[in-house]
């Protein structure tokens, strides 16, 4: 593919990734607040749609198809420059999907004893949670950008392994941030 093409087609990526989040968000955010959402019920719906996402991906396996034609379109490429690391890949994005699922259910089912099973938290803690998913969101794209978009053939053998370690390691020093700030601005 083109430089030029390239750089247009990750722009396209990058503004509608952001976008969509968004818009999720804002769609959360409204429904915590007209909406007293119980945590049973909000992790109940939130494992559902995991589990649907990763068995729904599991059943299509290779097919880089997506509702959103630039998904599709980097889809595609990225299937082309991974080769079996791309199916490899996907296969362990939805086998986490599906543990995740998991989660959500157990904690579905560990908040329905407690006393107040509604949904509150503070919009200061919304907004840090937000721009803090904006800003990894971001990082994690721009290296894998880089590290896909520069690469030749073969160099990129081993890229499941590492960008799930990788994934793990900004995992960790994200809820580390996060207990940080909680102490820092939310316990006080």
């Amino acid at each position: 593919m083109e430089q030029a093409a390239l750089k247009k087609m990750r722009t396209r990526q990058v503004v509608t990734s952001n976008l969509l989040f968004g818009m999720l968000i804002l769609i959360f955010f409204i429904l915590i607040q007209k909406v007293e959402i119980q945590f049973t019920y909000f992790f109940l719906c939130l494992g559902i749609f995991m589990l649907l996402q990763g068995i729904y991906g599991l059943i299509k396996k290779g097919s880089t198809k997506s509702i959103i034609p630039i998904f599709e379109q980097v889809a595609i490429y990225e299937k082309e420059k991974l080769g079996k690391e791309w199916e490899k890949e996907q296969r362990v994005e939805n086998i986490w999907k599906l543990v995740l699922s998991g989660l959500m259910f157990f904690q579905s089912f560990s908040f329905q004893t407690m006393q107040d099973p509604f949904f509150h938290i503070e919009a200061k803690f919304l907004i840090f949670l937000f721009v803090m998913a904006l800003a990894l969101i971001n990082i994690s794209m721009l290296f894998r950008f880089k590290k896909i978009d520069r690469s030749t053939e073969g160099e990129l053998t081993g890229y499941t392994k590492e960008s799930n370690i990788m994934a793990i390691a900004l995992g960790f020093l994200t809820v580390i941030i996060i207990f940080i700030f909680i102490v820092i601005f939310l316990l006080p």
